[in-house]
C-alpha cells in the first residue's frame, strides 16, 4: 500500500506534545488513532476485513510501538475487521472497551480472541483519562451503549458513543449511530439529543447514511466540522454519503472532511473536502484546533467560545468566506466582517477564488 506522502506534523512521531486525532483512511469503515500531548494512545474502532495493511502501515509510519486503550463502537466486519493485525504488530497494553455481550460473526471471534483478558463493558457516564496530572489531560466518557434504553437489535444502533475532550475541544464518537425510525433503525439520536453537548468534531455516523445525522442531533452537537469515513477502494456498493445526510448537514452549517471520494452523494467544493488521512490537532492552552488533510493542507478553527478572529490568524496567511468568491489577507479588515461560522482560513489561497483587488499584503 502505498500512501501520500505525510507532513512534517506526521513524521515527528507519536509524541509532540500536541493533542492529536487521525481519522484513518480505511476505506467504507473506521478507524481512529488519538495521541495525547503525552504520547498515550487510544484506538478508535479498528479498519475493515481483508484490507488490514491500511491501518497497520499508517500506524507503522506515525512510530507507534503499542496501544494504550481501544475503543470499540460496535461488531460490524468493517469497524473490528483488523483487531488481529493491529494488536500483533502493536500490543495492547491496558483494556479494550466495547458495548459487552457477543455477536454472532468470524470477524467477532478474532475480535474478542485478540483482545482477550483486555476486554471491559463500558459504562454509560464512566470515564478514563490520559496524561493525569499534567495540566493537559485528555479525558473520554462513554456517554451511551446499547441503544441508551431503546429496545432495538440492529448492530448499528447499539453503537457505544464516547465524547473526547481537550481542553475546550470536543469530538463525538458514535459509530454507526442511527437517527430514524426507518427500516430495521432507530431513532437514538434523538434520545441523546437532550444530554449531548455542543462539540468541535463530528465522527458523522454511519458513513452519513441516510437514515443517520437527523436534524435534532445536529442542533444539539452543533460541530463546526464533520469527519466522513467513506468507500474509497474499499467497500462499495452501499451509496455513501448519502445525498438526505449531506443535505442535512450543509443546512445545519458544517463544513466536512472526507477520508476518501464516497459513491453516494459528490463532495459541495463549498462544504467538502475528499482529504484522505484527516488530523485533528491542537496545543495545550490554545483555544483553536487544526485540520490536516492531503498531506500538506491545514485549516484552523476556533473552540467554541473564542470569537476573536486573532485565535486563528496564527498558523494561516488567508481567509474567506465559504459563501464567497473572493479571499483576503488575514489583516484585510474586510475579514473582521465575515461571520465566524462562515470564516474559513489556509496558509495557502483557495481554490476557485479570487484575491480582494485591495486587499493589503
Amino acid at each position: 500500500m502505498i500512501f501520500m506522502i505525510l507532513s512534517s506534523f506526521l513524521l515527528m512521531g507519536q509524541k509532540n506534545g500536541n493533542f492529536q486525532m487521525h481519522f484513518i483512511n480505511v476505506g467504507q469503515g473506521d478507524a481512529a488513532l488519538l495521541i495525547s500531548p503525552g504520547g498515550e494512545t487510544v484506538l478508535f474502532d479498528e479498519g475493515v476485513v481483508a484490507h488490514c495493511d491500511v491501518p497497520v502501515e499508517y500506524l507503522d509510519l506515525l512510530g507507534i510501538t503499542s496501544i494504550d486503550y481501544m475503543v470499540t463502537s460496535h461488531y460490524h466486519q468493517d469497524h473490528i475487521g483488523c483487531t488481529k493485525q493491529i494488536l500483533e504488530k502493536f500490543p495492547l497494553k491496558k483494556i479494550a472497551y466495547d458495548r459487552g455481550e457477543m455477536y454472532p460473526s468470524d470477524p467477532f471471534d478474532l475480535y474478542q480472541a485478540a483482545v482477550g483478558t483486555k476486554r471491559q463493558k463500558a459504562v454509560p457516564g464512566q470515564r478514563f483519562t490520559l496524561d493525569p496530572g499534567s495540566g493537559h489531560e485528555v479525558v473520554i466518557t462513554f456517554l451511551a451503549l446499547n441503544g441508551a434504553g431503546i429496545e432495538t437489535d440492529n448492530e448499528n444502533d447499539l453503537s457505544l458513543v464516547s465524547l473526547v475532550k481537550f481542553g475546550d475541544l470536543e469530538i463525538m464518537m458514535g459509530g454507526d449511530l442511527s437517527g430514524f425510525n426507518a427500516s430495521n433503525y432507530k431513532d437514538i439520536e434523538s434520545k441523546l439529543a437532550g444530554n449531548a453537548p455542543r462539540v468541535e468534531v463530528y465522527k458523522v455516523h454511519h458513513h452519513c447514511s441516510q437514515y443517520s445525522s437527523n436534524t435534532t442531533w445536529l442542533n444539539a452537537i452543533r460541530p463546526r466540522i464533520g469527519i466522513i469515513n467513506v468507500v474509497g477502494e474499499y467497500g462499495k456498493g452501499y451509496g455513501l454519503p448519502a445525498e438526505d445526510c449531506m443535505e442535512r448537514l450543509h443546512k445545519a452549517g458544517i463544513k466536512t472532511y472526507w477520508t476518501n471520494i464516497g459513491d453516494g452523494a459528490d463532495p459541495d467544493p463549498m462544504w467538502d473536502i475528499v482529504g484522505g488521512n484527516i488530523v485533528v490537532a491542537a496545543a495545550p492552552g490554545s483555544h483553536k484546533f487544526t485540520v490536516s488533510f492531503n498531506g500538506s493542507n491545514v485549516h484552523t478553527y476556533p473552540d467554541w467560545g473564542y470569537n476573536d478572529t486573532s485565535v486563528i490568524q496564527t498558523d494561516a496567511t488567508y481567509g474567506w468566506s465559504r459563501n464567497s468568491e473572493i479571499y483576503h489577507y488575514l489583516n484585510c479588515s474586510f475579514i473582521k466582517k465575515i461571520k465566524l461560522q462562515n470564516l474559513e482560513t489556509g496558509s495557502k489561497p483557495p481554490d476557485g477564488k479570487t484575491l480582494h483587488p485591495d486587499c493589503p499584503k
